[in-house]
């Protein structure tokens, strides 16, 4: 202990006293550095370098622990030897397993991996000198670090420099630990945890331009939260510049300029030095504001008003302002202006100009952007109309850009202007054509003002256009025996400000329910004696607008089913168009159906019921399945029942117990959906139209059957007296031939 106090102690005095020795002429700067190698050759250290004969790769020797402490065994052993080294090394290459260098290859990789996630040692302070002789550096540095307890998987590779400087020693004040190559730089190796002081000393060479000129040169330097650099050369008056310093303190005494600076956490210092300049004495001179202006205006023409958008883009040089000010024509509205740190603003008229000042809550400088939204009213009978400006005042210079949009009805082109150009709306800054929601259909820029822009309007007549329209109709009809028609209206509407849904029903048709998209409204009757269901809008998605449901339920009077005959049904007429219809018809099971007709697409019927017969590739058939509702989740199974002629008495019943009220909410209606059933669909059903179907029928049942089988047996026996007689009439032609 006392002897490593000794040798620390002694460590300390030689670091102290080196620039004095160098300075004050202690032999050449050759003798210098040969007396400092050879001190180091013939010192004990703490410090084994790597030996020549080591692997060039140094996982070799880190497969195992024993081959980790083989080397620095043989390494003693070598210098205790004087020299014969060559044999013990072949030995040693001899003791490595073959598999060494794969097993050490893949667990320097796994070991690599975890010290990127863990760190095993830290650096707490970092202290460098650089002395400068000629064009050679002597580096000086003494660093604090702390290796952690628990974390020696392996060596501490701790790096120091890189390896294109002269390494004349480095020293750590305890433990075993040597110093490596690898890749491009050398690395302190320590094996034990604690806490280490280290000293190293290496030479680089610096770049001169010429003798006692300008002069660089750049060190590694280890990381930590704090560390001091101090930098001597032999020259009076010159000026150290140090990146990164914090702070840079010069002293230049007898022939020496030292620089001292505190560094934050880098890994290189960058140092340049030449010779200092006299100091000038600078006269404060008050340079008045100089501004120069950008201006960007969207304007948009359409509803009586011409309403502009503009942005002036400000750059502010040599001194600060803190209000600016904006020039209009007299006869436009300034609607809104916008600035940042904007405290007021005013606006004035004055020789047939408006002014606009703009107060700032500080004093800026540099660039500083102003809004301003103004317009002006244009008759509606006028045609030519000359577009409004904005100007920047007190400025030594102002370009800009105009872009100029229509709506849809108007058609504009230019009839004259004034120190403008007119170029491609693509052209335009991004500004402008973030303001626009219709396309741009001129543009221009200019280069100072006054400026004049007049355009020609043409307006067109508007065409109404659609604001509302069914997507999709799904409407049902529920035909009883006793002529009652049960129809349910499903529609999937899209409305924008449409108010009503305009419904021509029948005469005798009562409306029993009506919802719009799940709720229930009240329906009501124009003059016309339209029934009229209010709508609601949709919302919009984007370029979409969402669908809603509209749903109504009536009952219409109509001619009983007897005997045979036929029937026509017709669906009511409404205001709006509908992009598909599909109607589905339900019939009454004790009939056969045939000879349908409409004016659109009719489906084979469906169905198993009583009345099942095939005309053809239509099939009629009787009992229905159940049938979804199309209005949104709304899902109304309904009930099966086992009998035939069910049907028509549950339809009676169910009509005759609803009671029509006015003035309350609607009740919610399902159609029974039993029978025969027909569907006819169709495609673009336009505003008025009204949809049919007719159909035929004859009676199916108990009696009808009975005589069918009748007329079954009486046309066979028909049939096998006929070719009884046939028979006898052939054979009574062969006898007389």
């Amino acid at each position: 202990m006392k002897r490593r106090f000794m040798r620390s102690a002694v460590v300390v005095l030689c670091l102290l006293l080196v620039p004095a020795f160098v300075w004050a002429g202690g032999g050449s700067f050759k003798e210098r550095i040969q007396s400092k190698i050879s001190g180091q050759k013939a010192d004990t250290s703490n410090v084994q370098y790597q030996p020549y004969y080591l692997e060039s790769n140094y996982e070799v020797q880190q497969v195992d622990k024993d081959y980790w402490g083989a080397p620095q065994e043989a390494d003693e052993r070598l210098r205790a030897s004087g020299g014969a080294y060559q044999q013990e090394a072949d030995v040693l290459r001899q003791n490595i397993p073959q598999s060494a260098p794969v097993i050490g290859n893949e667990r320097a990789k796994r070991e690599e991996a975890a010290q990127q996630t863990v760190q095993n040692f830290i650096v707490y302070t970092v202290s460098y000198t650089g002395e400068v002789e000629e064009n050679v550096v002597t580096v000086k540095g003494e660093v604090v670090f702390e290796v952690f307890q628990g974390m020696i998987a392996r060596p501490v590779e701790i790096p120091l420099v890189n390896n294109q400087v002269g390494l004349i020693d480095v020293q750590v004040n305890r433990g075993k630990s040597f110093v490596m190559s690898k890749g491009n730089k050398y690395y302190l190796v320590i094996d034990k945890p604690g806490r280490y002081t280290l000293s190293m000393e290496y030479l680089l060479k610096a770049k001169r331009e010429r003798e006692h000129g300008p002069g660089s040169f750049r060190i590694d330097v280890m990381p930590a939260p704090i560390s001091q650099f101090e930098f001597m050369i032999p020259e009076e008056d010159v000026q150290v510049f140090i990146e990164p310093a914090i702070k840079v303190e010069t002293k230049n005494e007898k022939g020496l300029t030292t620089a001292w600076a505190v560094m934050p956490n880098t890994n290189a210092i960058d140092v340049r030095w030449t010779k200092a300049l006299p100091k000038e004495t600078i006269e404060a001179v008050e340079l008045p504001p100089k501004l120069y202006a950008e201006t960007w205006t969207f304007a948009s023409i359409g509803g009586g008003v011409v309403q502009c958008q503009s942005r002036i883009q400000f750059s502010i040089l040599q001194a600060e302002v803190s209000n600016l000010r904006v020039a209009l024509p007299e006869d436009v509205s300034v609607l809104a202006v916008n600035s940042q740190e904007l405290r007021d603003w005013k606006v004035s008229k004055k020789d047939n100009v408006q002014y606009l000042d703009v107060f700032l809550n500080f004093a800026t400088k540099g660039t500083h952007v102003l809004d301003v939204t103004f317009e002006r009213n244009v008759d509606e009978g006028q045609q030519v109309v000359n577009m409004p400006w904005v100007r920047a005042l007190n400025v030594e210079r102002e370009n800009g850009f105009y872009g100029i949009a229509a709506s849809t009805n108007l058609e504009i082109e230019v009839g004259s202007s004034d120190r403008v150009t007119k170029i491609d709306s693509k052209q335009l800054p991004q500004y402008i054509w973030q303001q626009a929601s219709m396309p741009i259909l001129l543009a221009f820029k200019y280069l100072n003002h006054p400026i004049a822009i007049d355009i020609e309007m043409t307006r067109h007549e508007e065409i109404p256009v659609l604001v509302a329209a069914i997507d999709a109709a799904y409407p049902e009809t529920l035909v009883t025996k006793d002529g009652r028609l049960l129809t349910k209206l499903v529609f999937q509407v899209r409305n924008n400000v449409k108010q009503y849904l305009r419904i021509k029903l029948p005469e005798t048709a009562k409306v029993w329910s009506s919802f719009v998209n799940g709720q229930p409204v009240k329906p009501a009757k124009d003059k016309e004696g339209n029934v009229l269901i209010s709508l609601k809008k949709s919302q919009h998605g984007g370029d979409n607008v969402t669908q809603f449901p509209v749903e109504v339920v009536y009952l219409d009077e109509g001619k009983a089913l007897k005997g045979a005959g036929g029937l026509k049904l017709q669906l009511p007429a409404v205001d709006l168009p509908v992009n598909q219809l599909t109607w589905k018809v339900y019939m009454p099971d004790d009939f056969i159906f045939f000879g349908v007709k409409s004016d659109g697409d009719v489906q084979a019927p469906y169905g198993a019921g009583v009345g099942q017969f095939r005309f053809g590739q239509r099939g009629l058939q009787g009992r229905m399945r159940n049938v979804a509702d199309y209005v949104g989740d709304q899902y109304a199974p309904q009930q099966v029942m086992m009998e035939k002629k069910a049907v028509s008495q549950e339809a009676s019943s169910f009509v005759d117990s609803i009671q029509g009220t006015q003035g309350l909410l609607p009740i919610k209606v399902d159609l029974p959906t039993r029978g025969n059933g027909f569907t006819v669909s169709k495609l673009l059903v336009v505003e008025g139209d009204q949809p049919w179907m007719s159909v035929k029928y004859v009676p199916w049942g108990k009696t009808v059957q009975g005589w069918m089988k009748f007329v079954k047996i009486a046309l066979f026996f028909l049939v096998f007296i006929w070719l009884v007689l046939r028979v006898r009439s052939k054979r009574k032609q062969k006898v007389q031939a």
